[in-house]
Parts: C-alpha cells; sequence; structure tokens
C-alpha cells in the first residue's frame, strides 16, 4: 500500500508540473530516484553495515551483518530510475539458527534466493526501470550474510 500511495503521489506531480523542467531526463531521474531511496532502509535502522559504491547510487554496495536470533528485513540496495540496469548480486549466508532469504523486487516480480548447500547465492539481474530492490529477509535468524552488488555495465 506504501509503494502504491507513492507512486499515486509521483504520477500527481507530474500532472501538476507539465510546463516545468519534466523533458529533462536529469531532472525527472532526481525525482524519481528520491522516492525509491525512500524504500532503501536507513543505515541507523539496519541490522547489517551497508557500504555503497557511490554514496548518490544504492544499487551497488557491500553488506553485512552478525545476527543473533534477528527477524525482519532490511532493503539494501537498489531504488526507482527511468533507467535500465544490469547488476551481478552475489552473498554467503552462514546460518546457525532460523532463517535469512534474499529476496528481489524488480517492479512487480518477486524472487526469492535460497543459498545452496554452501550457503552461496549469486545470481545476474537485468533490472528494468522502475522499482527494484534487493532485501535481506530474517526470520529469527542467528548467523552472518554477507552481500555484494556491482555493475555489470554502466546504466544505460
Amino acid at each position: 500500500m506504501k509503494h502504491l500511495i507513492t507512486y499515486l503521489l509521483l504520477a500527481g506531480m507530474l500532472l501538476c508540473f507539465p510546463g516545468c523542467k519534466l523533458n529533462d531526463a536529469e531532472y525527472l531521474e532526481g525525482m524519481v530516484s528520491e522516492i525509491g531511496d525512500s524504500q532503501i532502509t536507513d543505515d541507523k535502522e539496519l541490522t547489517g553495515t551497508r557500504v555503497l559504491k557511490d554514496d548518490s547510487d544504492h544499487y551497488a554496495g557491500d553488506y553485512t551483518a552478525a545476527c543473533d536470533s534477528v527477524t525482519g528485513r532490511d532493503v539494501v540496495f537498489g531504488g526507482a530510475s527511468i533507467h535500465n540496469r544490469d547488476l551481478f548480486l552475489s552473498g554467503h549466508i552462514e546460518t546457525e539458527s532460523g532463517k535469512a532469504t534474499v529476496r528481489i523486487r524488480m517492479n512487480n516480480e518477486v524472487v526469492e534466493l535460497e543459498p545452496d548447500a554452501d550457503g552461496h547465492v549469486e545470481i545476474t539481474l537485468k533490472l528494468d526501470n522502475g522499482g527494484n530492490f534487493i532485501m535481506v529477509v530474517y526470520e529469527d535468524f542467528s548467523g552472518t550474510v554477507e552481500m555484494n552488488s556491482e555493475y555489470l555495465n554502466e546504466t544505460e
């Protein structure tokens, strides 16, 4: 519901300002990006620690967490954009107890990655414009999570 309201507000803003800078792709990207950034878990509220490759971009970086019976969700990477992006996501989940799952929301599609027998996760993502978010979902999880997200090529 929160996402629907956000997108409706964005659409309303776009309709209210037809004569403004909306033909400027950089300006429009900035507006859309700000809305997407609001969906990312704030650094102070993260279960773990995130280090971004570029402070103005939440798509690429590293995330590490040491957990003791954690339940919740960290939206670690992603955002909203008018550009397509290609990312490579890799990580390792060392489970002592409970469960940690990597969940990827690509607009309306949701993909859940379970770690393999050695605790590794890996996927190449072709993200269309819109809202794309990479998160870790914890269910009474104790253990460690390490994740890396990086661009395969520059933003289109």
